[in-house]
């Protein structure tokens, strides 16, 4: 992890290794016209992605170059949360491919790579990520000093204090953070399990500064042009299910958290309508990165 550190410390961000290659869609209109354009590459990749899996189904490794560490590594990947794709299993692979040396998965070693890339960050950039319990809040906060994670705790702690271990409350639809005070807010894989998902857009505008960039994950459905509204709350607070529940690991609730809204295009024009002039999607995929699992996807807003 410290090569990635020092990096940054160089302000050298050319990967050794090669270069990730980010597509930027804009659009509903302009991502089906992308896929139409590259099926052939897209079936192909697939097709790699399927010669990788044993036949026994049984935990392997793949060989690839992690960015973070900066070095070849043989990434684990196992068949937690596998689903079944034509009568086969297929790994999840966006939460596997683990590298040994660093401990980071697939998609958290992506968004390091990707916020390297676009946000270019210096070492005293001021970071808000939306967690706190993670393996990569702790790499981000050894990083970059100026960098505040947090959990939702509800009601046990006060929003802007700290429980007895450490951990910050924060309510996303409500932060207690000052206005223009960061200079990037990080988000992944929160604004599903928020009822008022738009306040919480907001509110991310509202924190950061002129210029400063918002990055962030969700489910998100490439072939819906809408949000998918799974579950939503009644006018009197019950919660209402529109589609079969769903619930997420949660690292502070054992029960796991339940997932309001699977998000379509349509959030592109959420983030406009709170005060974001440029907002897009970023799609990759990479073999020799170990960014497997179709193409992965991140969103990412400025506030101009």
């Amino acid at each position: 992890m410290l090569n990635w550190i020092n990096k940054f410390i160089k302000r050298n961000r050319r990967c050794e290794s090669g270069t990730l290659n980010i597509t930027k869609i804009s659009s509903y209109e302009e991502y089906m016209q992308y896929t139409s354009h590259h099926r052939q590459t897209h079936m192909a990749n697939l097709a790699f992605e399927k010669s990788l899996i044993p036949d026994t189904y049984t935990k392997f490794t793949y060989n690839g170059y992690c960015n973070v560490c900066q070095i070849f590594v043989d990434f684990t990947v196992d068949f937690n949360y596998a689903c079944k794709v034509d009568n086969a299993l297929v790994p999840n692979w966006r939460e596997s491919l683990v590298c040994p040396v660093c401990h980071l998965n697939n998609r958290m070693r992506s968004v390091v790579h990707v916020f390297d890339l676009e946000c270019h960050p210096n070492t005293d950039s001021t970071i808000y990520i939306t967690e706190q319990t993670t393996a990569l809040y702790k790499l981000f906060k050894q990083s970059f000093s100026n960098t505040y994670g947090s959990e939702y705790l509800g009601d046990s702690v006060s929003h802007g204090n700290s429980n007895k271990n450490g951990i910050r409350n924060e309510d996303l639809t409500q932060l207690s953070f000052s206005d223009d005070q960061f200079d990037f807010i990080l988000s992944f894989d929160v604004l599903e399990h928020i009822p008022n998902y738009e306040k919480a857009l907001a509110e991310c505008y509202r924190c950061l500064k002129t210029g400063g960039m918002f990055l962030f994950s969700v489910p998100f459905v490439q072939t819906s042009e809408k949000n998918i509204v799974r579950a939503r709350l009644s006018q009197t607070g019950e919660i209402v299910h529109l589609l079969p529940p769903e619930y997420h690991a949660d690292p502070i609730n054992s029960d796991g958290c339940l997932c309001f809204y699977h998000f379509g295009w349509e959030i592109l024009e959420n983030l406009k309508a709170v005060g974001f002039k440029n907002s897009q999607a970023l799609l990759y995929w990479s073999n020799e990165f170990g960014y497997l699992g179709g193409e992965q996807l991140l969103l990412f807003a400025r506030k101009e």
